[in-house]
């Protein structure tokens, strides 16, 4: 017991300093300390609000902001980065935030992702940079990559315009600015479109005064007989594709000039002069149209044929009835010194006139209706039946050792080499009277290249003809060029052919990047974004994820002709393809082609022609696309056997297709020589001296049967009329 009393007090003390010694803390962590948060605006935006724990600031000329915050505990619950208009024409707002901001403890940088939106406005101007008055569009539409339509009407087409000009995405390095851009679809100008759809293409990030150009054409009109070399009437009636009606008046020359035309189809009709009926008139380039007036003179001209030949039927069939002229005619004959009227002369005369009639039919019918204007090459024009361009992929690579290999068939022209510009020449006649609107031209920077390029340039110029360009990104072993190298060529093409009008075929040059599929999506936008400042840069993909990955190009060219449209989905995969290329605002070129022998250079497929099914059902499915351009594959690929040229197999045959489906009418060969005498046709149109010719032919037998049966009559005996009043006599006793 006193042992026990004797421990107590120091287990007391020992108690007491265990209670009494203080115990460490544990120690806080750091995303509850307070501490400064690095922002990254995305993109590096100057001036955008950041607001957290009643403290503010604005990210700087880098983007960044850095501001105190009492701890990084639901700080995405106190954080707030304000909407502002940022130097008056970009407004900027909260798009995302990479990650969590509770990771953004101490000196890790937070990136916040921002959307931007930017004030833009536009002008108009024709097709030569003359300004346009904004009051003569009725309507705009415009299209972003990422599918938005904007629709502007009246006097919104006056004011400035909000529209989004970049959005984040999730990259594998971090958050990444996407900056979009526009089309325009369509500008309304007194009921038609007057631009090429999604020919024009505007970065707000980059531009925001768009300059929008519009297609008016110079137009001149003028009015002739139909059956006379004259000109006929006092002016035009012209009703607009809104229905406007405007009358134009005749100058002194008999013609009227219309300087700034919107394209589109208009029903014309002459004023005064006769009768004038009402004629569509498609409007695609400067041109000289000339319309017919049946004038009173015709009318006449018709009305005394047809009578003469209805009362010669008449008199043929009721001799009696010609009785006043055979007394006319023996009055005639009793006349002293009358000269006799000689029945061969008379049927000699009948027959030249014949043969001059004749002749007259095979004489110029006049003037064009519509004629090409000579102020110079204008895009070339668009059959009816076809509203896109109808380009056909031209290759200038043959010498004449090139067709001892791999060749079944051969062109009409001779095994030709591609520096003879004659063939060049003769080519692009066949290609327009065939209806194609222009040649899609497979080129590389080499000399020989180039300077073939620059010939077929000059022969196109001359022949009103357009073209594009098909770069070949690829080697003889179809591996990929070095990206300088593509970078580098389409510097060069820039260069030389950007502001060729020959090149015309949309707004920008065409051209198609062949094995731009062969990269990355970083290296494709990095080697075109130069060049596109000046050009409109298409790709080949062949499915839809490459065109998805593609999204910086400016379309799409499908090169597919080993497809056969009579057994394959053919059809649905372009659909599928135009959707997304459209889908991106882009160019959509969708193929079309007559056949496919892979056979001669060691494949196995094989698509037959079928004598021109093949071609028809490859051009529907096309067409059901809803392509911006037709790429008929090919002109001039023999190895591969999908050439539409005439061929010493094949004939003209599949141009002659080619024509019917694009509703034109001239034989495809009829073009071969163009070369015409310039200056005023004389002679009657073919077709009224036809209807002379018939008149003539029908009257001939009517007089030659008239003239034997008087010949006849002359040639029976006559009794005396003596001896008839003597037999008659013993019959009055």
């Amino acid at each position: 017991m006193s042992a026990a009393r004797r421990l107590l007090p120091p287990l007391i003390l020992v108690l007491l300093g265990v209670l009494l010694t203080p115990v460490a803390a544990t120690a806080a962590p750091r995303s509850a300390l307070p501490g400064t948060l690095h922002l990254q605006m995305v993109p590096p935006i100057r001036g955008v609000p950041v607001a957290v724990d009643g403290n503010t600031g604005r990210s700087d000329a880098r983007g960044r902001v850095n501001i105190r915050v009492k701890n990084f505990l639901g700080l995405d619950k106190r954080l707030t980065v304000g909407s502002a208009t940022v130097g008056g024409d970009r407004k900027v707002m909260l798009d995302r935030i990479r990650g969590s901001l509770d990771h953004g403890v101490r000196d890790r940088i937070v990136e916040v992702g921002l959307r931007t939106v930017r004030r833009v406005s536009w002008r108009y101007t024709d097709r030569f940079g003359s300004p346009v008055p904004t009051r003569r569009a009725t309507a705009m539409r415009l299209r972003s990559n990422t599918g938005e339509i904007i629709e502007l009407a009246g006097d919104q087409l006056t004011k400035p315009l909000w529209v989004a000009e970049s959005r984040t995405q999730q990259g594998p390095r971090g958050l990444a600015s996407k900056r979009l851009y526009y089309v325009v679809d369509a500008v309304m100008v007194d009921g038609t479109s007057v631009v090429n759809r999604a020919g024009q293409k505007f970065v707000p990030w980059d531009r925001q005064a768009w300059v929008v150009q519009l297609l008016f054409f110079k137009v001149s009109f003028t009015a002739s007989d139909m059956f006379f070399p004259r000109r006929a009437g006092s002016g035009i009636q012209l009703t607009r594709a809104d229905g406007r009606v405007q009358h134009l008046g005749f100058d002194p020359d008999g013609t009227v000039l219309v300087p700034d035309l919107p394209r589109g189809t208009y029903t014309l009709t002459v004023r005064g002069g006769g009768l004038s009926f009402g004629r569509p008139v498609t409007i695609s380039r400067d041109q000289e149209v000339t319309l017919t007036v049946i004038s009173v003179v015709d009318l006449s001209l018709v009305a005394v044929g047809v009578l003469g030949v209805a009362v010669g039927l008449v008199l043929l069939g009721r001799p009696h009835l010609r009785r006043p002229f055979r007394a006319l005619r023996r009055a005639a004959r009793r006349r002293p010194g009358r000269r006799r009227w000689r029945p061969r002369a008379a049927a000699g005369l009948v027959l030249v006139l014949v043969l001059l009639t004749v002749a007259a039919a095979s004489l110029p019918a006049g003037r064009a209706s519509a004629a090409p204007a000579r102020s110079g090459p204008g895009p070339a024009a668009t059959p009816t039946s076809s509203p896109v361009p109808v380009l056909a992929y031209y290759y200038i690579w043959f010498n004449p050792s090139s067709w001892n290999r791999a060749k079944s068939d051969y062109p009409v022209l001779g095994r030709y080499s591609s520096d003879d510009e004659e063939i060049m020449r003769r080519h692009v006649r066949m290609a327009k009277a065939a209806g194609i609107t222009g040649f899609l031209v497979s080129w590389k920077h080499t000399e020989q290249l180039d300077e073939r390029l620059a010939a077929l340039v000059e022969v196109a110029r001359a022949e009103s003809f357009r073209l594009g360009i098909v770069y070949q990104g690829i080697d003889f072993s179809r591996k990929p060029l070095p990206l300088a190298t593509v970078r580098t060529d389409l510097a060069l093409f820039a260069e030389r052919y950007a502001a060729d009008p020959v090149f015309g075929i949309f707004d920008q040059p065409v051209v198609i990047w062949n094995g731009s599929d062969r990269y990355s999506a970083t290296e494709v936008a990095d080697t075109v974004r130069q060049a596109q400042e000046k050009l409109q840069v298409l790709g080949t993909a062949k499915s839809v994820s490459v065109v998805n990955s593609q999204s910086t190009l400016d379309g799409q060219a499908y090169y597919w002709s080993s497809a056969d449209p009579l057994v394959d989905r053919s059809r649905d995969k372009l659909t599928a393809m135009s959707r997304a290329v459209h889908l991106r605002g882009g160019l959509w070129i969708a193929p079309v082609s007559p056949g496919f022998d892979a056979r001669q250079i060691g494949g196995r497929r094989e698509v037959p022609r079928r004598d021109g099914e093949t071609l028809r059902a490859s051009f529907a499915a096309a067409r059901l696309s809803q392509p911006d351009a037709l790429g008929v594959i090919s002109w001039n690929e023999f190895t591969e056997n999908t050439y539409v040229e005439p061929s010493e197999q094949w004939g003209s045959r599949y141009l002659e297709v080619l024509a019917d489906l694009l509703g034109v009418a001239p034989h495809p060969d009829a073009q071969l020589d163009s070369s015409t005498a310039e200056g005023d046709d004389w002679g009657l149109p073919a077709w009224a001296a036809l209807i002379l010719a018939i008149g003539a032919v029908v009257l001939v037998p009517l007089w030659l049967y008239r003239r034997r049966r008087r010949g006849r009559a002359a040639a029976s005996p006559s009794t005396p009329s003596g001896a008839a009043r003597s037999e008659e006599a013993p019959l009055h006793h």
